[in-house]
């Protein structure tokens, strides 16, 4: 309890010794740094309340930005939804048509690729491949 006791004697004589020289210091009178504190705190309030006040207008209009701009959205992407998927039902025939023709190039190329073997007649070892000439 010994080093509480002079902790709080120590906090109490620099408390009084701080004050003492506070009020010695001061330039002015106690009466006249209250009405300079209401002052400024009074001229700090106008423009809080103003930027309060726009703050709640700004709210106020993204709010209804936000009721104005879903519907418009959802919108258009039930709208982008449809359009894909004409679109894929366009297309769709295309497609079939291209892996059809696709199918076909391969089996061709496959015949011809046969019929050249079949009449290409037989390389000794070590002869290099040439192309047919066309």
């Amino acid at each position: 309890m010994g080093k509480f006791l002079s902790y709080t004697i120590g906090a109490v004589v620099g408390g009084i010794i701080g004050g003492t020289a506070v009020l010695m210091s001061t330039p002015k009178k106690g009466a006249d740094v209250r009405n300079e504190i209401k002052e400024k705190a009074l001229s700090i309030q106008e423009p809080l309340k103003d930027a309060a006040n726009n703050l709640a207008t700004v709210k106020d209009r993204v709010l209804e930005l936000k009721d104005e701009g879903v519907p418009v959205l959802k919108s258009t992407v039930s709208d982008i939804g449809h359009l894909l998927k004409e679109w894929k039902e366009d297309v769709q025939p295309y497609l079939t048509k291209i892996k059809n023709n696709v199918v076909q190039l391969e089996a061709a190329k496959e015949k011809l690729t046969n019929k050249m073997k079949a009449h290409s007649p037989e390389k000794k070892p070590g002869e290099e491949e040439t192309p047919p000439s066309l």
